[in-house]
């Protein structure tokens, strides 16, 4: 989620779309995010249940490079370097695109960033081959859905589960009237992250949104994000992303030229 992503550092210069009306079962939105860094700054990006195609233009002394790659679920935080980068833009994909997409499980992709012609083999290339023709982020952006639409076929169906509607395995076992394991099984398959994983960053991500608004204590943010207390939250924090909830919320003033 770019606009949790460094405490919401580059929210600003951020732009989401969203996407045509037969991408919207298994395409959340389109983003781009415009950079002006320098340096080695390492930008930190939250855990997430949904993955993403993205598109990424950086500058290396005198050429730019771009890249193309599909990042998996996110279990725990990553650290992206953002020195010279220019563009990122991409595809929020569902949670369960990923195994009709590339005929894969999604745990396959789960904490791993993996090249587009890896991935797609020759339809990989071409896209890769388009991008680096593009004129502006949003042609880039068509690129993007164009190529998505095509590895998509309508009788494709993406797995729907209640992440957010629950606060424990046993609650989301009884909506789904699956037995735990097969839940389990089912959520590795088609989502990559086991269901307690995704419960725990759903209520991360609600934490992590209410803090945006800097009007509330953090004792306040864990009650209403569903965590036991104060204390049950910091932990989470430091599990998930690496730091306590003071730690995390100071990235966001940090200019992204600035090295940690």
């Amino acid at each position: 989620m770019i606009l949790l992503d460094q405490a919401g550092a580059g929210a600003s210069r951020a732009t989401l779309f969203r996407p045509v009306r037969n991408q919207e079962s298994f395409i959340e939105h389109f983003w781009i995010q415009r950079t002006s860094s320098s340096g080695g700054l390492t930008w930190r990006i939250v855990p997430d249940a949904n993955p993403n195609l993205i598109f990424a233009m950086s500058r290396e002394n005198s050429r730019v490079e771009a890249r193309c790659f599909l990042v998996g679920p996110r279990s725990h935080f990553a650290d992206v370097t953002m020195g010279n980068r220019i563009l990122t833009c991409g595809a929020r994909l569902r949670p369960g695109a990923l195994p009709q997409l590339t005929k894969f499980p999604a745990s396959d992709f789960t904490d791993h960033t993996v090249f587009v012609e890896d991935v797609f083999g020759a339809h990989g290339r071409l896209l890769m081959n388009q991008l680096g023709e593009f004129t502006s982020p949003l042609s880039a952006i068509g690129v993007i859905s164009h190529f998505l639409s095509r590895k998509w076929s309508g009788e494709n169906r993406v797995a729907r589960f209640p992440f957010a509607e629950h606060t424990r395995v046993e609650e989301m076992a009884a909506h789904t009237r699956l037995p735990l394991r097969t839940l389990r099984s089912r959520l590795m398959q088609h989502v990559g992250l086991s269901p307690k994983r995704v419960i725990r960053i759903e209520r991360l991500h609600r934490a992590l949104a209410s803090s945006r608004g800097r009007s509330v204590t953090w004792a306040e943010i864990a009650a209403r994000s569903g965590f036991a207390d104060q204390a049950h939250m910091t932990r989470e924090f430091r599990c998930l992303l690496g730091e306590s909830p003071t730690e995390w919320s100071r990235r966001s003033s940090l200019p992204i030229c600035s090295r940690r």
